[in-house]
């Protein structure tokens, strides 16, 4: 190895570098690390390594002196990037509001944080209706909107634009009311809209015992950072979905401090709650043993009776 003309080379690439160049460098590793942050666990990482792939690929035909598939390549590339921004549109949509949520807490300028007073009578009021729905088993839907909009959610259901209570949102999850099916929406202290549709996520991972109200709690999570509760019907149990994730609420006094810290500007929440993907795997498994453990013991008492 020609060990002067390898530090002459570094030499003179030290006397090129400067604080711009140093800082492009440092601008695009951090735009690279956080573009893979955001697509972690999404459909889009796939995709990001087929086309990390496809340039390594392109850059060894161009070093080998293959034009005609270094030119291939580059025109799968190009003609992708449409297809990309059409089929990874939700996951762009989220990634962009990150940005923008992150953007704003850089600069100080927590535009979701709700006054004190009004935060405590929004976890109250829905509290309350929770427990008492629970206790009945009525499945809900409840979303709290924070700093992002969500009028294009309200225009999937029913305008009320009514005060929050208990007993509204009680009376609006009511079997057979007309509004039950679907999510209410909630803006401060008012409810401005039920019936409801959300986007239901994309995950992979949740179990298949997983029903519609909380698949259309985790999708609207992971485009939005909204707050939405979940009464499940069969059960009674209720969860909660914040920023891509959903965790099983074991205390009513749980879901007040949870719903307080995240409409207190909190993004971690109050950090006592379960996951719900492993209790709801845990109760799927348990409901599934059940129905046999009942049909071996009728069996059984039926055989016991033939022989007597």
């Amino acid at each position: 190895m020609n060990w002067p003309s390898l530090f002459s080379w570094w030499r003179d690439f030290y006397r090129q570098l400067d604080a711009a160049a140093l800082l492009d460098i440092a601008l695009v590793a951090t735009a690279i690390y956080y573009l893979l942050s955001l697509a972690q666990g999404t459909r889009a990482m796939p995709l990001l390594k087929g086309l990390a792939i496809l340039l390594a690929v392109m850059k060894a035909a161009q070093w080998l002196g293959m034009d005609t598939l270094q030119w291939v390549i580059g025109q799968l590339i190009f003609a992708s990037a449409l297809v990309v921004v059409i089929l990874f549109q939700p996951e762009i949509r989220a990634a962009l509001n990150q940005i923008g949520r992150g953007r704003l807490d850089v600069l100080g300028l927590n535009l979701g944080r709700a006054p004190l007073a009004q935060s405590a009578r929004v976890a109250n009021e829905v509290t309350r209706a929770v427990e008492g729905l629970s206790g009945k088993r009525t499945g809900a839907l409840i979303v709290i909107e924070r700093s992002i909009g969500l009028e294009d959610i309200a225009a999937t259901g029913m305008r009320l634009d009514a005060r929050l209570s208990a007993e509204l949102l009680g009376t609006i999850f009511q079997t057979g009311s007309p509004l039950h099916d679907g999510a209410a929406l909630l803006h401060g202290e008012s409810v401005i809209a039920a019936a409801c549709i959300l986007p239901l996520s994309q995950t992979e991972s949740l179990p298949r015992t997983v029903g519609t109200r909380h698949r259309a709690a985790l999708g609207l999570s992971e485009a939005t950072d909204a707050i939405t509760i979940v009464v499940s019907e069969e059960s009674g149990n209720v969860s909660l979905a914040y920023n891509g994730t959903m965790n099983s609420i074991l205390q009513p006094r749980l879901l007040a401090d949870e719903i307080l810290s995240l409409l207190g500007g909190r993004e971690e929440g109050a950090l006592r709650l379960r996951p719900f993907a492993r209790s709801v795997g845990v109760a799927a498994s348990s409901a599934l043993k059940s129905p046999r453990r009942t049909l071996r013991s009728t069996l059984g008492a039926l055989r016991g009776a033939r022989r007597r």
